[in-house]
């Protein structure tokens, strides 16, 4: 089992969002007290695949300052792209972690439309969100394969479908998605990524939490006034310790194995 945890955020967001996962919360104990050490990857603003090799660098200076290895990493979100990314960069040193986990991510992509124009105009610091689109050369490059939309019954109801077999990590490697699925939007997304593209189309071994404020925030414990406004996400203290179970259980395994659905009350 690893001890040392290094945790990648999602997409604008401090590492500070990590830290109910890490030290618990509301009597629930945290990572730190199951006996992992929590690192965090510092801020970044950069595209990604820039940050895949700044997060490469930062595994090395670990590696180099006598942290024992092999490691496991987390990210969160658009975190989840750097942590599998760096798999698909330096498959020749998959063997440093022993565990990926990917928390909320969208691995074939999400449509993002309009949102880099609204983040350059709100002047939001990270250069990244034009990567997460469906179409983007970074997806693109992910999964050695883009895909196009196959409409399903009329113009108004549309699937992503994979050009060609994905890449998805070297082989032997430990990846698990933890998937939030909210019932009341359909059933098949956290509000913000869809299954689907969480999983790479069923690839990936995931665990899913199912409930009414399994959002993409609240997995992580995370509460955010202005996409609580804008998206309707609730704070609910019942569903980041599912989040947290389930890596525990993979963290405690020796090889990736999908877990089963949990449905907070």
């Amino acid at each position: 089992m690893p001890r040392t945890l290094l945790m990648v955020p999602g997409y604008n967001e401090p590492p500070i969002h990590f830290e109910i996962l890490q030290k618990g919360h509301a009597g629930v104990a945290g990572l730190e007290s199951h006996g992992f050490r929590c690192l965090t990857f510092p801020p970044q603003a950069d595209d990604l695949r820039d940050r895949i090799d700044r997060f490469a660098d930062h595994i090395r200076l670990l590696r180099d300052n006598g942290h024992e290895f092999p490691i496991a990493t987390v990210g969160y979100s658009l975190g989840g792209l750097v942590v599998r990314g760096f798999l698909r960069a330096y498959p020749e040193r998959a063997n440093e972690i022993s565990h990926t986990i990917m928390i909320a991510t969208p691995n074939w992509g999400v449509t993002t439309l309009e949102m880099p124009h609204l983040t350059r105009m709100l002047r939001v610091p990270d250069q990244a969100m034009g990567d997460m689109d469906i179409q983007s050369d970074f997806m693109r490059w992910l999964n050695k394969t883009s895909g196009h939309w196959l409409f399903v019954h009329d113009k108004r109801n549309r699937v992503w479908q994979l050009d060609n077999e994905p890449y998805v990590a070297p082989p032997g490697a430990a990846l698990l998605s933890i998937v939030g699925l909210i019932p009341q939007r359909g059933g098949d997304n956290d509000g913000l990524v869809w299954s689907d593209s969480a999983t790479l189309g069923s690839r990936i071994p995931a665990h899913f939490i199912v409930g009414p404020h399994c959002n993409h925030m609240n997995i992580i414990g995370h509460f955010d006034i202005l996409i609580m406004l804008t998206k309707g996400f609730l704070r609910n203290d019942l569903v980041w310790p599912l989040t947290l179970q389930a890596m525990l259980d993979f963290l405690g395994s020796e090889r990736t194995q999908p877990l089963a659905a949990a449905s907070p009350s």
